[in-house]
């Protein structure tokens, strides 16, 4: 079973004391029928989980340094429909309890962890990438490396490769970007395509009837040129 992961950021300009913040959202738990556990944190701002009946865990945090953090969990089964009510009341409690010292609010979309089917994938320089994977197609681990063909809805079949995404069956979105997105018409133009990748922007512009198309393979991001 997976668990969903929402997250609610408010940044403030100064620091808040969580006496003039907790009493205000504590009727949204009791709604919602969590109970409250406080923790000690040696003085570095407010603590408390919220547990409910159903499983549900909401970590709530004044931070000392400025900032409130509210961190839901919840099993996917869930309802979710209950469950953006309960963020939509905390925030705008917050928005009131906290206004004028408001500087930034981030509410992000649910993590969803330990799924059958993982959507993650980290890269070389610490971010984290989400496909819309809904199907494992394939999956093996050769003399040389492991080997995935994975299912999504926006690119088709991905071919995985040690964990790194190769290619796909469908990159529209990413050979729009480069070709313009329609805001070009390449027609009896000569076009030189350096690199070109799996050959999705030349299929492409290849519909278009440009005068002549120069493809070179070099070791750098992809582009081209129009003359």
């Amino acid at each position: 079973m997976a668990v969903r992961h929402y997250t609610l950021d408010f940044n403030l300009s100064t620091p808040v004391d969580s006496a003039s913040v907790v009493p205000g959202l504590l009727s949204v738990f009791h709604e919602q029928e969590l109970t409250e556990t406080v923790h000690d944190t040696n003085g570095h701002g407010y603590l408390a989980t919220f547990v409910g009946k159903n499983g549900r865990l909401v970590i709530l945090r004044v931070h000392s340094h400025g900032l409130v953090t509210i961190d839901l969990q919840c099993h996917e089964g869930d309802n979710f429909a209950q469950l953006d009510n309960l963020l939509n009341a905390l925030e705008k409690k917050l928005k009131v309890l906290l206004s004028g010292n408001i500087t930034r609010i981030k509410r992000l979309p649910a993590l969803v962890r330990g799924a059958k089917v993982d959507r993650y994938w980290p890269t070389a320089d610490g971010r984290l990438v989400e496909y819309d994977i809904d199907e494992v197609v394939y999956e093996e681990d050769s003399a040389y490396q492991n080997i995935k063909i994975l299912h999504s809805r926006q690119y088709g079949n991905i071919l995985v490769l040690d964990g790194d995404v190769n290619l796909a069956e469908s990159d529209l979105a990413y050979t729009q970007a480069i070709t313009g997105n329609g805001r070009e018409n390449y027609a009896g133009k000569e076009v030189l395509i350096l690199g070109g990748g799996d050959g999705g922007i030349l299929a492409e512009l290849v519909k278009q009837k440009p005068k002549m198309i120069t493809m070179v393979e070099i070791s750098f991001i992809d582009c081209f040129f129009i003359v």
